[in-house]
């Protein structure tokens, strides 16, 4: 059984107001100065050509002064070098694997973007934000732990940076026009060219590297360390630390600067990198460095141990700095993402310090009273996932999603979601956790906790066989799904209430994550493990193929209009081109017939391949193909069994990757979370207020599961409002059907816009949108949709914008001189189909 023993923190009452106090500040200073530099230029107080003059004095003369003086007068006598190396390893550890999955995601490699993503995720803002902190937790216990920054940063400058500074410049050099042999005049490259060619590359690194201000001050500043005594003398320290002084406010309002008009691209899948980078930088990196300090035991005993774990993760949670911003700069990469990442990184840090600073300053720890608030805190959230699980069931229950891949596996989540919400409701309300109510309550949390981590998993290798095979592998896989979500987390739920439940006193404790100890602990370790390492797995190969496919579709366009074959070369023809990637979508050429299928249009939108059946690679040819079919057909009738959903956007068809994409990575976070708490949990020591933090955390990630399923899923108010009217007038009317007025029963201003229309305009509007559509065995005359009748009364005028063409095309429904195709809805600015009475 796991012991939760007190502990108790030395440190004097007053620490938390302190830290609050100087931590507002410091983070207040860097947003208005922020903000400064971003209404400079919005209001073109300073342009394009004066702030690459600023870059240029912050990255060549102010940053590279600050961090001579640092390191040369500080002071190497009586440091703990063991804790260095810990923060080195774990700075490694995150550096390194940011650099490998970047490269493994991007296709061509980008190994410019790989290492400037790599020093986002390891290099803090350690003196403008970092040390206020530091100062205020801890000047009365440790005060040594304030010069332990002057330390820490050179781990970055000096050690990790330059191998992003060596990826950078080599992705410089790869550029088309330098990485490149170009051929002229029949001449072909050869391997003494292509070795001249990689020399003067790795002469051009090296050279730009050493010289780089920063690197080269860096080194200077530790043998001047030794060369002075920690004593710079005069006539240098007062002209750098006037420069170095100017860093701070130089660095923040550039950044500020360069965010202007660049905010608002961070939307859709632009928001998906930087979400991830700063989920590494403030999640991932304050837990890998207090594992890997604990693990190591860089304490001289086991209560500074605790303390060291406990500032390195306070230090991982420091936003990053904005030299990261200048190092882009410099290079041009992604400079405009690494400027919005920085500061919505900045924004992000602030809660989780300010908790951070006042779990760090708990005076007593007393396990029963932590586990009082994390079961009233478990409760609240589990309330509120109970209530959004069921929100998102019913959204795709109305909008048929629940039949589609892959939001049937996302229901299947929703439902674990809601399994575990449950069980923690009745865990924390029934008074008796004992016996067979105990059991139950147990068996409902659990299963449920236990699916969601499956789950997840499942999702995320049905968005990777959806990418790289074909729909109907997919289908033929999901009884092989069900067993797992569901069979594997009854199974072990079973196997502890068999052979590790020998009477009622496990049920006496009150946090059912770890009701059974270290063997249920290991059960969580071991399943955590498996499903984050296939989850980010398949994140990975799904990007990568992702990238293929959209590189192959371009190449396909490029020959999809090739010269005609057999012309001569002279002319630009020749050969007719390979076949280069998967086939294209199917496409109208001017001399078809002028009605349009809208089932072919919806194929386009059915899977990740046109038809759902898999490439002859795979051996999918002959019966198989024809089971295929017969599987793929059976799920589109399934789906489109009606003329409604074939109405909808092309996207409420589509299985929506980007939002998938986006729900695995916060699962991601969720499990790996999980992982450090059960981890922590089974070789904890004594009780710090990390680990409550940590906890806290964990029940907000994983009861909480739900609410982001909800953020992504249940707040598209276009895909509710139409099945929830269609619902209600089934059950108010007992027909999906449009009742609408008489003639007479009409307002003056109805009847007014629907003569003038009917007078004036109908028939250039008939000729100008009106088309027919084919849909099975139908064909519907000249139909359009709500939309393209917006866009034709604001071109002519009728309306002024969108909102004031909704309500005109409104009167001419209630005039009955516009219907909807089927006479079931009203006027919406949709894909929905219109005719003219």
């Amino acid at each position: 059984m796991i012991k939760f023993p007190v502990f108790v923190y030395k440190m004097e009452e007053d620490t938390t107001g302190t830290a609050i106090d100087n931590l507002y500040p410091a983070l207040a200073q860097c947003f208005i100065i922020i903000i400064c530099g971003y209404s400079a230029g919005r209001m073109n107080l300073i342009s394009e050509t004066e702030a690459k003059g600023i870059n240029t004095f912050v990255g060549t003369f102010a940053l590279p002064s600050l961090i001579f003086m640092s390191l040369a007068e500080l002071e190497l006598d009586q440091v703990n070098w063991l804790f260095l190396l810990s923060i080195l390893i774990a700075k490694s550890i995150v550096f390194f694997t940011v650099i490998i999955v970047s490269l493994l995601v991007g296709r061509p490699l980008k190994f410019g973007r790989a290492g400037i993503f790599a020093i986002f995720c390891t290099q803090s803002n350690d003196f403008a934000i970092g040390y206020p902190i530091v100062v205020a937790l801890y000047k009365t216990t440790h005060p040594e732990y304030a010069t332990y920054l002057y330390l820490m940063a050179p781990i970055s400058l000096a050690i990790l940076n330059p191998i992003s500074f060596i990826l950078m410049e080599i992705g410089k050099h790869r550029q088309p026009e330098s990485s490149q042999l170009s051929i002229r005049d029949g001449d072909i490259p050869n391997s003494e060219n292509l070795h001249k060619e990689r020399c003067k590359v790795a002469v051009a690194v090296a050279k730009n590297i050493f010289f780089n201000p920063i690197i080269l001050m860096t080194i200077l500043g530790i043998l001047g360390n030794f060369i002075f005594k920690h004593k710079v003398p005069t006539v240098f320290s007062g002209t750098l630390q006037v420069l170095g002084s100017a860093f701070s406010a130089s660095a923040l309002f550039l950044l500020g600067l360069r965010m202007v008009g660049k905010v608002h691209k961070l939307r859709g899948a632009t928001l998906v990198v930087p979400g991830i980078l700063i989920m590494v930088k403030l999640i991932v990196l304050p837990l890998v460095t207090r594992e890997v300090v604990s693990m190591i035991h860089a304490g001289y005993n086991e209560s500074e141990n605790l303390d060291l774990s406990t500032y390195g993760f306070l230090y991982g949670t420091f936003p990053s700095a904005p030299t990261v911003f200048v190092f882009a700069t410099q290079y041009s990469i992604d400079v405009d993402l690494i400027a919005s990442a920085m500061v919505v990184c900045t924004f992000v840090s602030a809660p989780l310090m300010f908790v951070s600073a006042k779990m760090i300053t708990l005076t007593n720890c007393n396990p029963s009273e932590y586990i009082k608030e994390l079961n009233a805190f478990t409760f609240d959230v589990s309330i509120l996932g109970f209530i959004t699980s069921i929100w998102v069931i019913l959204v795709f229950i109305l909008t048929k999603k629940i039949f589609r891949v892959p939001h049937k596996i996302t229901t299947a989540l929703a439902i674990s979601q809601l399994f575990a919400c449950l069980g923690a409701i009745l865990w924390n309300t029934l008074k008796q956790n004992d016996g067979w109510s105990g059991y139950v309550q147990f068996s409902l949390f659990s299963i449920g906790v236990y699916s969601c981590r499956l789950w997840t998993m499942i999702l995320a290798i049905t968005l990777l066989f959806l990418q790289c095979r074909s729909l109907c592998f997919v289908l033929k896989l999901q009884p092989i799904f069900i067993g797992i979500g569901w069979g594997v987390p009854v199974l072990i739920c079973a196997l502890l209430l068999v052979f590790d439940s020998k009477d009622d006193t496990h049920f006496k404790k009150k946090d059912p994550n770890f009701v059974y100890g270290a063997s249920q602990a290991i059960i969580a370790v071991t399943l955590l493990v498996l499903c984050f390492i296939v989850t980010v797995g398949c994140l990975i190969l799904h990007q990568r193929y992702r990238r293929r496919f959209a590189r192959y579709m371009d190449l396909a366009q490029e020959v999809a209009r090739p010269p005609p074959c057999g012309d001569p070369p002279t002319s630009g023809g020749g050969p007719c081109p390979p076949h280069l990637g998967p086939p294209a979508l199917p496409t109208i050429a001017e001399g078809d017939s002028p009605v349009v299928d809208i089932e072919d249009v919806a194929a386009e939108f059915g899977s990740g391949r046109g038809d759902g059946l898999c490439s002859s690679r795979f051996g999918c040819l002959g019966p198989s193909r024809e089971l295929c079919h017969g599987i793929v057909q059976q799920y589109q009738q399934q789906i489109n069994d009606d003329l409604e959903l074939i109405e909808e956007e092309p996207e409420s068809h589509a299985p929506q990757i980007l939002r998938h994409t986006v729900l695995l990575i916060l699962l991601s976070c969720s499990m790996f979370v999980g992982l450090a708490l059960s981890i922590w949990t089974l070789v904890m020591e004594q009780m710090s207020g990390i680990y409550i933090e940590l906890s806290f955390l964990d029940a907000t990630l994983n009861f909480g599961q739900s609410i982001a399923v909800f953020a992504i899923f249940g707040l598209d108010t276009k895909e509710i409002a139409l099945p929830a009217v269609k619902y209600w007038r089934i059950l108010w009317y007992g027909a999906n059907a449009l009742n609408l007025p008489a003639w007479h029963e009409l307002g003056t201003e109805t009847r007014h816009v629907c003569d003038q229309f009917v007078t004036h305009h109908l028939q250039s509007c008939r000729s100008a949108i009106a088309a027919d559509r084919r849909w099975r065995l139908r064909t519907y005359k000249e139909v359009f949709s709500g939309e393209k009748f917006v866009d034709w009364l604001i071109e002519v005028g009728l309306a002024r914008d969108r909102v004031e063409a909704v309500n005109y095309a409104r009167h001419l429904i209630e005039g009955k001189v516009l219907r909807h195709i089927n006479s079931v809805y009203h006027f919406y600015d949709r894909n929905l189909l219109y005719t003219f009475v």
